[in-house]
């Protein structure tokens, strides 16, 4: 007993165990030591020869133990005294070693410096740092070896120039050129890119409005659930199947990706030795200006995020027809497109509130934003998106109408009366009307690889260089709405949906260009459409889309065979055949029956301001454009009264009887003599100096 008591105590540091109550117990910290050499049962065993304080075949096991763990130990620390021992050895000879070398330091230190170049050499810094990497650039487009030629002579080159010896450039050679063709991969798709998007980052972004996610694919699936209602009164005393109530519906949200891309063809680069690049050339007579071409793709960058930003907005995806380049924002479907889209996929309910006007925007906004259901309003998170020109307008009219008012905020961003609905204005939506409401984070912008569309690709061909990159961009939602049948299925209290939004999208005053040559055009996207310049004679015969009850505005916007519409066929109640000039409006309105009924036809001189029959000098005070009215007899133009130094005055004429006529002589410099017959207009500005008209432009 007193053997293995005797040895513990070694063990433990101690000279003797505490007692308590006659017998002898182990602290807390003796305890924990003993378990963490030998176990808890170890400690369980002694514990009960301390209490005994007999010897037993218990107690010769434990003095084994203790006895085998004690020589372990022994031999650890000697051990580490010997590791000791010769760390000791090793710091001294070190020592030895940094003190030598240090005298040898002061005494180089003291000698003075010597250049081997000899009088004139280049005295710039040394760029040479080994001669495995040019440069020391340790990546494989820089090595110096057989597969990298043109590496070894500028290696050479520089290790010339340090010593000032001036050696001619060697001619490239086959090998040359494949190797760098193959190594172009490396400098544009690593370092290059990297400095593109170092410019990048500075430029706004969609992405500070909506957060960007990578990694989806076209078609990858968003999941939403729809649950009905579940709570009611206790009604435990019923059988429980006979209770059971509410329910989950998932129905998958498809996410749709666009496949976009750039490409380029830098060609006849030689003729930029001699033009603007001029002294910027570091190629010499080499065709490849890569010092140019990498400048133009930092620029190329710019507009590539600039063209992406604006169709996150407003883009319209459009297939692309084979061997033709496409539009930038026929690209993929912005966010209005979107929007657009999943309203008549039957998803969403759209506010009947018409257009807004400058004057009632503040009482629409607050009359939309009242059939949000409640439980989604009063969350804090929703968020009413609308163009910054919607933004000016609001505060202009919460200005007018509250403006006295004491407590008068001026510029908040949020629904006034509703504080905890903030509101964020959409870059690059210009005089859209659309507003739209859901919660923060909802709406996201999708891509496959983070920088795709940076990651430009080069292969030259000849004395040419073609570049591209790839992408997918999307702008989606996580949650949209329901899906119906029809419109007339979704619940007028808007409690399947998460986006909401008003009924009006392109304002009425804004005309959209029709394809050339269309005889049908769609009111798909607007209903106000102008013409562009066709081919050859174009009659339109029909409007595709169009809406029973909704007018729509035709617009000649060209003279180039200008689209006309014969008083036959789905036109046959108009009022007579449209023959417009280039300005011209028809608005009509289609009937059950499929005709369009004529609603109004406006030329591009209606509601301006006429002169008088007969008068040779008219008065243009109060204006810029004026008509001639029909005149009794022959007149002819010699003076504007009242005419304002520096203003550009637009004349129309009127009739082709008595039109009247400005000579180009007295009080008018033209380049000929004018007629203002119907059709014709001209734009004069009066001069400070000799008080005469002057000819800017006519038509």
């Amino acid at each position: 007993m007193k053997k293995i008591l005797s040895m513990m105590l070694v063990f433990l540091g101690a000279t003797a165990f505490e007692e308590k109550e006659g017998r002898k117990i182990l602290t807390s910290a003796q305890r924990q030591k003993i378990v963490d050499e030998f176990g808890e049962d170890y400690v369980v065993k002694f514990t009960k020869v301390l209490d005994e304080e007999t010897a037993s075949s218990e107690e010769a096991g434990l003095l084994v133990t203790l006895k085998a763990q004690l020589s372990e130990s022994q031999r650890k620390v000697s051990a580490l005294e010997a590791d000791k021992n010769v760390l000791l050895s090793e710091k001294d000879s070190l020592t030895q070693k940094v003190a030598s070398q240090q005298t040898q330091i002061d005494l180089l230190s003291d000698l003075p410096e010597t250049d081997s170049r000899p009088a004139g050499a280049n005295t710039q810094a040394d760029p040479v740092t080994n001669d495995k990497f040019l440069f020391g650039v340790n990546m494989p487009f820089m090595a110096i070896d057989e597969r990298h030629p043109y590496n070894k002579r500028a290696f050479a080159s520089l290790m010339a120039d340090r010593e000032g010896i001036d050696i001619p450039t060697p001619k490239q050679s086959v090998l040359d050129y494949e190797s760098l063709k193959a190594d172009l991969g490396d400098f544009y798709r690593i370092r290059k890119q990297d400095r593109i998007q170092s410019f990048l980052l500075k430029l706004p972004s969609l992405e500070s409005l909506f957060p960007l996610e990578s990694g989806y694919q076209d078609r990858a699936t968003l999941v939403n659930v729809f649950l009905d209602e579940f709570s009611q009164a206790d009604n435990t005393s019923s059988e429980f199947n006979n209770v059971v109530k509410g329910g989950y519906k998932f129905e998958p949200e498809e996410l749709r990706m666009h496949d976009v891309m750039f490409a380029y063809k830098f060609k006849d680069l030689k003729k930029l030795e001699k033009t603007w690049i001029g002294y910027l050339n570091k190629e010499g007579s080499n065709t490849m200006k890569w010092s140019f071409i990498e400048f133009i793709m930092v620029e190329t960058g710019k507009k590539l995020h600039n063209e992406r930003e604006q169709r996150r907005v407003a883009g319209i995806r459009k297939d692309p027809v084979l061997n033709n380049p496409g539009k930038a924002m026929e690209a993929s479907d912005g966010l209005f497109e979107f929007i657009k889209k999943k309203i008549a996929s039957y998803q969403i309910r759209t506010f009947a509130l018409g257009e807004w006007t400058e004057s009632t925007i503040s009482d629409y906004i607050r009359r939309a934003t009242a059939l949000v259901p409640t439980v989604v309003r009063d969350t804090g998170n929703l968020v009413l998106y609308m163009s910054t020109d919607a933004i000016t307008a609001y505060h202009k009219n919460n200005e007018q109408l509250y403006g006295l008012n004491q407590d008068y905020n001026p510029d908040i961003m949020f629904v006034k009366e509703y504080p905890n609905v903030s509101i964020k204005a959409i870059p690059n939506a210009g005089n859209r009307k659309r507003m739209i409401w859901t919660l923060q984070g909802n709406i996201a912008l999708f891509e496959d690889q983070k920088g795709e569309m940076y990651n430009f690709f080069f292969e030259q061909e000849d004395w040419s260089l073609k570049v591209w990159s790839n992408w997918k961009e999307s702008i989606w939602a996580y949650m949209v709405g329901k899906k119906y049948n029809s419109a007339d299925e979704i619940p007028t209290d808007y409690s399947t949906q998460l986006i909401f939004c008003n009924d009006v999208d392109i304002p009425s005053t804004v005309f959209i260009e029709m394809n050339a040559d269309d005889a049908t055009p769609s009111v798909a996207n607007h209903t106000s459409l102008v013409s562009v310049a066709n081919t050859q004679a174009t009659t339109i015969t029909n409007i595709d889309d169009a809406v029973v009850g909704v007018p729509v505005k035709l617009k000649c916007g060209s003279a180039s065979h200008a689209v006309t519409i014969a008083k036959s066929g789905n036109f046959s109640t108009l009022t007579a055949a449209w023959e417009p000039e280039v300005g011209d409006v028809l608005t009509v309105i289609k009937r059950s029956d499929g005709k369009f009924i004529e609603i109004s036809r406006e030329t591009s001189t209606s509601g301006i301001q006429g002169f008088d029959p007969d008068d040779a000098t008219p008065d243009v005070t109060g204006g810029d454009t004026f008509i001639t009215d029909p005149n009794t007899a022959t007149c002819a133009i010699t003076n504007l009264d009242n005419a304002i130094y520096d203003r550009i005055y637009t004349l129309h004429g009127a009739g082709s009887t008595n039109a009247s006529t400005i000579a180009n002589a007295g009080n008018f410099s033209l380049t000929a003599a004018m007629t203002l017959s119907a059709g014709k207009w001209i734009k004069l500005v009066k001069s400070r100096t000799d008080q005469k008209f002057y000819e800017i432009s006519r038509g």
